[in-house]
């Protein structure tokens, strides 16, 4: 198992977070934010540090951060969208699966519940119509009026957790990391 990998585990167990929106952060949200130790400027021009955290106005910045630092920041910050994500579509009851929660937060993640709430996909995971709903993840290309390319491999990447479809590597994937997930959790928990 990565050190990061066990960084990343360990943050969302504290943060009370599930395996699969630990997996699913761990093979979408991580890989397609990014981990920068340093303060940067995201893509529209936002302050950001770790894995795609805005920094907030007042907010202390460290000029380098570690990865262990990042893992927990990362934690708080998708256990916050998770959260509004939960909110939007009036409770986590709502998701066809966990795995369409994960997806959910990670459009949340990426674009903020300001952007995300009024949104066409939330509106149809209420009412229940989460395979319209998973469609809408293409119209989320864009950034600034120009599609991204990043944004349109993150919306691919995004579409079978959405979906609930795992390929059978992605559920073999999940299983390995169930585990060592379990494992860190025992662990933890049992000092």
């Amino acid at each position: 198992m990565s050190k990061l990998k066990t960084k990343l585990i360990a943050a969302f167990i504290a943060a009370g977070l599930s395996a699969p929106a630990a997996f699913v952060a761990y093979d979408l949200t991580l890989p397609s934010e990014g981990l920068v130790l340093s303060p940067y400027a995201d893509p529209v021009g936002l302050r950001t540090a770790c894995v795609g955290h805005l920094v907030v106005k007042g907010e202390k910045v460290k000029d380098k951060y570690t990865e262990e630092e990042c893992m927990t920041i990362f934690a708080k910050d998708y256990k916050k969208h998770q959260d509004e994500t939960d909110k939007m579509v009036g409770g986590k009851d709502k998701f066809a699966s966990e795995w369409q929660r994960a997806a959910a937060t990670d459009m949340t993640f990426n674009n903020g519940a300001g952007l995300i709430g009024p949104s066409t996909m939330i509106s149809l995971i209420k009412q229940g119509r989460h395979i319209e709903a998973c469609k809408q993840l293409t119209r989320w290309v864009k950034a600034k009026g120009k599609t991204l390319k990043g944004l349109v491999i993150r919306r691919d990447k995004t579409m079978p957790y959405c979906l609930g479809e795992l390929s059978w590597d992605k559920q073999k994937a999940f299983e390995e990391f169930e585990r060592e997930y379990n494992e860190i959790k025992k662990a933890t928990s049992n000092p």
